[in-house]
């Protein structure tokens, strides 16, 4: 056991350098060096004094935690930590270590024993299956291949370790020195990823985003293909046209039902509106499409409901668009009306008038 112990704790010390080198300053760095903190307290948890062995225990509880924020900074366009998922993540490991030292076994209602130690418990496993779903369900909508592929084999590493490692915490269904194989298997393969992988692990994290200027429109993106070869420019310029169209109005748009109407292979599709247009997320290029000219429809046409036009720039359902339209312009679709408005500042009754003529009121 202690050899696996051993060879655990260097593996995961050479990860705790490597990320520290280049991902200190990123948040996704930070909570990654908080996962290796939780796989070490984990890994050595048998061998700690036992009057320290309360704060092993807190720190291990919150890996499935930090996994599921760790999916979320790196999959969601636009991390969303203040949800019902996010309180729920923050249960599994809050409550127990409040509970501690109160609810004890024996002594406790059944009450306390369930709120304090075992919904937390389930709730772990949720939180882990809800961050895996991420990690399926949102990775082939990234552009950058490399990443892509490096993130995915990463996070199914971390979360089926990480899964594993709370089904035995909580059932007990493993020996001391499966802490050992668990940690050891997890560390030196994630350890492989950022060796093998370097370029797309390093852009792993949403902080990159801003590092390469997004074109908004089909106007300026002429204008930056200049910089990019022939090829890249012609398959560009079709993009444009088919936009320009309306195509990002179709209902279940993917990349590859777009790179067969232009017929262009789907990796240069995803060159041109990733290194020209700035974009790393295809979903995110496409709402964005969508809410300008949504923006637009919503000024020039304040009769026109809120509704109609959802679904015309694309929107199976309003719920989708609303949520959208706040993640892109940070204001509600009916906020946004009232204030361009054309007739705000002469009428005092406009904002009735607007919400009677677009039926907002009961849409949203």
């Amino acid at each position: 056991m202690l050899i696996l112990t051993g060879f655990g704790l260097g593996c995961l010390a050479c990860l705790f350098f490597v990320i520290l080198r280049d991902f200190r300053h990123q948040l996704v760095g930070k909570i990654f060096l908080l996962i290796l903190l939780s796989a070490t307290a984990y890994l050595v948890a048998p061998l700690v004094p036992g009057g320290w062995r309360w704060m092993a225990s807190d720190l291990q509880t919150a890996m499935p935690a930090l996994f599921w924020v760790l999916c979320q900074l790196i999959f969601a366009s636009r991390p969303h930590l203040r949800s019902v998922w996010g309180f729920l993540a923050l249960y599994t490991f809050i409550a127990p270590a409040l509970a501690r030292p109160y609810v004890i076994e024996g002594d406790s209602s059944d009450l306390m024993m369930f709120l304090g130690w075992e919904l937390g418990r389930w709730l772990e496993y949720v939180v882990v299956l809800h961050g895996l779903l991420q990690v399926t369900r949102h990775w082939r909508v990234d552009l950058v291949e490399s990443r892509r592929r490096a993130r995915l084999a990463l996070l199914l590493i971390l979360g089926g370790s990480v899964g594993i490692a709370t089904v035995s915490l909580n059932f007990g269904l493993f020996h001391d020195y499966s802490r050992g194989i668990i940690v050891s298997f997890a560390a030196l393969a994630t350890l492989l990823c950022f060796v093998s992988a370097r370029e797309g692990i390093l852009a792993l994290s949403p902080d990159a985003r801003s590092s390469q200027p997004r074109a908004s429109g089909h106007a300026n993106a002429c204008a930056s293909a200049g910089s990019v070869d022939a090829e890249n420019n012609q398959d560009l310029a079709a993009l444009n046209r088919l936009m320009h169209d309306g195509f990002y109005t179709t209902e279940k748009l993917t990349l590859k039902r777009l790179a067969e109407s232009l017929q262009i292979p789907e990796y240069r599709v995803r060159k041109a509106i990733n290194q020209t247009l700035g974009y790393r997320n295809f979903n995110d290029y496409i709402n964005h499409l969508r809410i300008e000219d949504a923006a637009r429809r919503l000024a020039r046409e304040p009769e026109t409901p809120i509704l109609n036009i959802s679904l015309d720039v694309g929107y199976r359902t309003l719920s989708s668009f609303n949520r959208a339209f706040r993640d892109i312009m940070e204001t509600t679709p009916t906020e946004f009306r009232l204030e361009n408005h054309p007739d705000k500042k002469s009428h005092p009754w406009g904002v009735a008038k607007v919400r009677d003529n677009s039926s907002d009121q009961l849409l949203e």
